[in-house]
């Protein structure tokens, strides 16, 4: 019996404003069918009192992860439920692009969010904008990153600004020199993603060989690997844990599928996942099919959702997969992290 999971991934939208080249998610568009703030709102406030009467120990100690596509397309949606998490003393997590905040930022200083982490995958420039076909993109955020500095010391907002770089071949030989431009820069952290197969594509068998930016040189990868442990040890900016970290090496050597002495995947038992249409799942990268095989929030209830036959069948189909996107940030055993 599950009566507990770690993170409630909220998906605002599925679409993106931006075009990068390791995403195909700006391809998609939400269904006609995607939840109103309505409904999204009635569940989290459900899932508030669930929680408070089954199991307050778990009330206290699950987060709300806003997710996409871009969330900032519909900050409405952000807001409002950022605003439930914090009236409700749940922390509240959303990762961005950063390119349509500039004219929220007082909003989201203000909104409950617990920590906002921004994409930004090279300390040069050119390689970040190239990455997401977008001139200017990387002034732009790092111009709303010092307005939110600014502010957040200037009123001591409790809301943590970091930043999350995928970790990949145009920046694994200057790991030095990128972590510190933005521990420089003044945000609370930075962590990383190593290069996964581009979100929005079914993964093709070994992907990597094809890929232009997948890391190819075991010495760049083992010296990128000791650089990061050498910064965690050091002063902890590094928002991974050590034992992540090391994982990545593990990653790297191994990249479609894991050794099956590791098994560092706990989807199953960590992760709620609400799609844009209130489907259940429990993976990002696992298709359930037919998409309301575990339930859907406006059908069934949060019992059912965890604990039901389509429940307990997906999972059990999920618990020997090793498929290494299992290291990914949001699939990893949260008891891994810091």
């Amino acid at each position: 019996m599950i009566d507990h999971f770690h993170n409630l991934f909220l998906e605002i939208t599925t679409e993106c404003n931006l075009k990068c080249r390791l995403c195909d998610l700006w391809r998609r568009k939400d269904s006609i069918n995607k939840l109103n703030i309505d409904d999204k709102s009635k569940f989290l406030k459900d899932m508030c009192n669930w929680s408070e009467e089954n199991n307050p120990c778990h009330r206290r100690n699950f987060n709300v992860i806003l997710t996409g596509g871009e969330p900032f397309l519909f900050p409405t949606q952000v807001f409002t439920i950022s605003n439930i998490c914090k009236e409700n003393h749940i922390p509240c997590y959303i990762n961005t692009n950063g390119s349509l905040i500039e004219p929220l930022t007082d909003r989201v200083l203000n909104s409950g969010i617990t920590a906002l982490t921004i994409s930004l995958d090279s300390h040069h420039s050119n390689i970040h904008d190239n990455l997401r076909q977008s001139p200017g993109l990387f002034k732009s955020v790092l111009r709303v990153i010092r307005l939110l500095l600014i502010q957040k010391r200037k009123n001591n907002y409790p809301i943590k600004i970091c930043v999350q770089s995928i970790l990949g071949d145009w920046n694994i030989r200057e790991l030095n020199e990128h972590v510190e431009f933005f521990e420089n820069l003044g945000v609370d952290g930075i962590q990383f993603q190593p290069l996964q197969y581009p979100f929005g594509r079914s993964i093709t068998v070994e992907w990597y060989k094809e890929s232009n930016y997948f890391p190819n040189s075991q010495d760049d990868i083992d010296n990128a690997i000791d650089i990061l442990l050498q910064f965690k040890i050091g002063n902890g900016f590094i928002m991974n844990s050590a034992e992540e970290i090391k994982l990545f090496r593990q990653y790297f050597k191994y990249p479609e599928f894991q050794p099956d002495n590791i098994k560092p995947c706990k989807v199953c038992d960590q992760n709620l996942i609400i799609d844009v249409c209130g489907n259940v799942k429990f993976c990002f990268n696992k298709s359930v099919e037919p998409p309301d095989k575990i339930g859907n929030i406006l059908t069934k209830k949060i019992d059912e959702l965890l604990n039901g036959t389509g429940a307990s069948l997906v999972k059990e189909s999920m618990r020997n997969c090793n498929h290494a996107c299992g290291g990914m940030i949001c699939h990893i055993d949260s008891n891994l992290r810091d």
